[in-house]
């Protein structure tokens, strides 16, 4: 089999089936490369790597408006009854728009993750002294009144700082015990 340069033509070929079809098997058949040269490009070539990961985006955007059409709008699918398609008086065939429930909950999904699905951005403050952990917890009780956090994010949070706070504590012990001992002997 001949070896068949990789031009800018077939570059920009890739990419634009990449971009319709999300597939880079069916863009490497397109534009008439292989798959060892397109990913030894992307590798070699940083403008190429930006200009592929753009394509798999636009690929990605149009996946996401079939499945809200299909969510939303539903899609028309005939009527089947004892194996056979309804027909209307005038013999069309009966069509009724049907719905996808499940595309329509992951597109929400994908949208606004459930609580314990998305990322916490809250900074617990450095804990160096109990001062510090009674103002740790002060601060967690403020971000669950703003909704930063939900209450069980909030628990989590708490547990570390008690456990801090027993550390403290028990090490405060572990000193004033050694001390005690020292002025025994």
């Amino acid at each position: 089999m001949r070896k068949l340069k990789l031009t800018r033509e077939r570059q920009e070929r890739f990419l634009n089936a990449l971009s319709e079809t999300g597939s880079v098997t069916t863009a490497v058949d397109i534009a008439g490369t292989s798959r060892s040269r397109i990913y030894a490009l992307k590798s070699a070539d940083p403008a190429f790597a930006s200009a592929w990961a753009r394509a798999e985006d636009m690929a990605a955007d149009r996946l996401a408006d079939e499945a809200r059409r299909r969510a939303v709008d539903g899609v028309p699918e005939p009527v089947v009854s004892a194996g056979k398609l309804v027909r209307d008086d005038d013999g069309q065939v009966v069509l009724i728009r049907r719905y996808s429930d499940r595309l329509l909950a992951e597109l929400l999904r994908a949208r606004r993750p459930p609580p314990r699905e998305r990322s916490v951005h809250f900074h617990l403050p450095l804990l160096t002294s109990v001062a510090d952990a009674l103002g740790a917890m002060a601060s967690i009780a403020e971000a669950v009144a703003k909704g930063a956090i939900t209450p069980n994010e909030a628990t989590e949070l708490s547990r570390i700082v008690e456990a801090y706070i027993k550390a403290v504590d028990a090490s405060v012990f572990d000193r004033r015990l050694q001390a005690l001992e020292a002025k025994v002997r």
